[in-house]
């Protein structure tokens, strides 16, 4: 996995970073986390600690990395600059690759000169391969691409062959002496010695040149290669960076996702295990992935979905460990009140940070309601029945249900009035509601109501 540190880690980066996980792990092989960091000017080191954070956090786990190190070391590009120079330097000698000394401004007339002349792809021509223009001191490094074609067997699209001729002398090393994507991935893949490339599709247009690199170099290629489907948002498009800013990865930490909700989820965005189960476990998604069950087609990113499969993994942790969780989400509220309120959130959250509306009533008493035909009598029964009751959830629930029963009303209607003079309209179940705040006060709120 080479993510660029060129903004906040992302959704469709994670989807593509836990796939290369559970492949290396269900064939007991190593995961490998590169930076592909050449983007002078976008590059920031917060968004590199980003990455480690969020993937950290998700339950990703690298087994060389640039944090981490490791046998092929260093796992950033731009520390294996010279690395680059070196093999381009020796492309030149053996004619695979050459010098260009063309400007911007002659490249943009070769370019409108292919429009004109209803060209429909632009290739560079090659001008400097056969009479480079005289002196001239800044240059980059252009592949000279072969002819015939490259073909490879993808492990979702199958095999693939490519007409070489679609493909312009691409630059390989640029003017300042850094190198191209398309350049420094297939020289890392070698020399790291990657036996298996699992990244998106939109990649798929650069691996034929890779390839062909690779094969100049006289080096073994990747034993395999999976361009996975992209993850589309609602509108349809891919997700990114730019379009989505939704799609960031530590927002869904913010907004109460569990870790293993969220990765449980997106082992599901492009990729089946042909059974019915929906909840995995790492372990069990290790033993359960197979390539061959990678989807082609762009998997749409649900939020409904994740809130579903959230609720049910809030839903299968222990008090305890709900409290713990939810501790972030409720900084001002008491050790002991979040412990007492987990068991009345566990079946209504989606998300953790919910928490915070239904528990505001504990802070601040709600408007007093209009009280609507019928309901004083309910309200005011509910409080003479409560002044005698052991203030526990069981004990309240019970005589409440006593008061329902003995005047004959639904339980929607009886216990709206109740639920709006104590706590407003979002609240946990009535019964955990009142029993959250001491007796007093939550029997002083219903009869300020009826005052």
């Amino acid at each position: 996995m080479a993510p660029s540190p060129t903004g906040w880690a992302h959704l469709g980066s994670a989807r593509t970073a836990l796939f290369n996980l559970l492949f290396a792990r269900h064939h007991g092989g190593r995961f490998v986390l590169r930076l592909d960091d050449t983007d002078l000017e976008r590059n920031r080191p917060e968004y590199e600690q980003g990455i480690y954070d969020s993937f950290h956090w998700l339950g990703l786990a690298w087994d060389e990395g640039p944090d981490m190190g490791g046998p092929y070391a260093p796992y950033r590009q731009s520390e294996r600059l010279d690395t680059y120079r070196e093999r381009a330097a020796r492309l030149i000698e053996l004619g695979a690759a050459y010098r260009c000394f063309c400007t911007a401004e002659e490249l943009a007339a070769e370019r409108e000169a292919a429009r004109a002349q209803g060209r429909p792809r632009y290739k560079y021509s090659r001008r400097c391969l056969t009479n480079p223009p005289a002196g001239r001191t800044d240059f980059v490094v252009r592949f000279k691409v072969p002819e015939g074609e490259t073909t490879f067997t993808d492990l979702v699209r199958g095999d693939l062959r490519f007409d070489n001729d679609e493909f312009g002398d691409p630059v390989i090393m640029k003017s300042n002496g850094w190198p191209t994507y398309n350049f420094a991935s297939p020289v890392d893949d070698v020399l790291m010695d990657i036996t298996h490339v699992f990244r998106s599709e939109e990649h798929l247009p650069n691996t034929p040149v890779q390839l062909m690199l690779v094969d100049a170099m006289d080096a073994r290629r990747p034993r395999a290669l999976a361009h996975l489907p992209v993850v589309l948002g609602k509108d349809g498009k891919k997700l990114s960076k730019r379009l989505h800013p939704e799609a960031r990865l530590d927002l869904f930490r913010e907004e109460g996702y569990l870790p293993e909700a969220l990765l449980n989820y997106l082992a599901l965005l492009g990729w089946n295990p042909g059974t019915e189960q929906e909840i995995f476990s790492l372990d069990e998604l290790v033993a359960a992935f197979d390539v061959d069950r990678v989807q082609s087609a762009g998997a749409m990113f649900d939020r409904e979905k994740l809130d579903w499969m959230n609720g049910h993994y809030i839903r299968a942790l222990s008090d305890e460990e709900l409290a713990r969780r939810l501790r972030p989400y409720l900084p001002d509220l008491p050790e002991a009140a979040i412990a007492a309120a987990a068991p009345a959130l566990k079946e209504r959250l989606k998300r953790l940070d919910e928490a915070a509306a239904y528990l505001a009533y504990l802070k601040e008493p709600p408007p007093p309601p209009a009280l609507k035909d019928g309901q004083r009598e309910m309200l005011e029964a509910a409080v003479s029945r409560l002044a005698d009751v052991e203030w526990t959830p069981p004990a309240i629930e019970s005589a409440l249900e006593d008061v329902r029963e003995a005047g004959g009303w639904s339980r929607g209607k009886f216990l709206t009035p109740i639920r709006e003079s104590v706590a407003g309209k979002v609240t946990p179940p009535i019964h955990h509601t009142l029993a959250l705040l001491s007796k007093p006060e939550a029997l002083a709120r219903m009869r300020r109501v009826l005052t």
